[in-house]
């Protein structure tokens, strides 16, 4: 049924705890695991005057994606087809477009990630995959112990 299940990963309590639903539901349909990160387009904040963004901050960058990647991996116990993919960009433009690329068959998205202070913004990021995307979403509301 579900033969690739993607599940986008941002560090937060909350997607490791998405993360360990998409296992299960992978072991059970034995599906391919697709793990996700995303990480902020420097772009939009090039604009600004100084030194503020050097080689030194892009590097950094790259650094928290694959620490991000590294935990999600350690997390999960799965012995079935796992990938793990970065991206730059807008986190739910990224997922959604990952997801049409990959040929999902499911999202498995945490309710709230690193970005959300309020109930009010629902977890955007999860809120617009959710009315965006072309294939079901499980948003995940199940806190659990990592």
């Amino acid at each position: 049924m579900y033969k690739k299940i993607l599940v986008p990963v941002d560090g937060s309590q909350d997607s490791y705890c998405a993360l360990k639903e998409g296992e299960l539901l992978a072991q059970a349909f034995d599906s391919k695991l697709i793990i996700l990160t995303v990480l902020t387009d420097t772009n939009v904040i090039e604009h600004y005057p100084g030194n503020f963004l050097s080689t030194d901050f892009k590097k950094a960058q790259e650094q928290r994606g694959q620490k991000i990647l590294d935990k999600a991996l350690a997390t999960i116990d799965y012995k079935g087809d796992v990938e793990t993919c970065v991206r730059v960009g807008r986190a739910s433009e990224e997922i959604l477009k990952c997801a049409e690329e990959k040929n999902v068959n499911l999202i498995v998205i945490g309710s709230r990630g690193l970005g959300g202070f309020s109930r009010t913004l629902l977890g955007s990021v999860s809120d617009k995959v959710l009315n965006a995307a072309k294939v079901p979403v499980l948003v995940n509301k199940v806190t659990c112990r990592i």
